[in-house]
């Protein structure tokens, strides 16, 4: 039981490990009305993703407002529901 239990909590830390990966992209397109956001990005290893251009939708808390076709960001993500959401987002220099 007790290596049951390590196990689980093993796997846990491994996806919040995933949650705080930084990935690279460059913005394609904005959806401010639907909170979406289409990025081209670098390959994910944490979940075997290559790299692809994809929509993702964005929590309320990233003001996708500030962020324009050809910036290039990083952004953290987490899985949900079957998808991908951006959590957090900031521009590249």
């Amino acid at each position: 039981m007790k290596y049951f239990l390590l196990l689980i909590a093993s796997l846990f830390s491994l996806s919040a490990d995933a949650a705080t990966e930084w990935v690279r992209a460059e913005v394609v397109r904005v959806d401010t009305a639907k909170q979406r956001i289409v990025l081209k990005h670098e390959p994910i290893p944490s979940i075997k993703m290559p790299a692809m251009t994809m929509r993702f939708d964005v929590v309320k808390e990233v003001p996708l407002d500030s962020y324009r076709p050809g910036d290039r960001v990083q952004f953290q993500f987490k899985e949900a529901s079957g998808s991908l959401d951006v959590t957090a987002m900031e521009k590249l220099k």
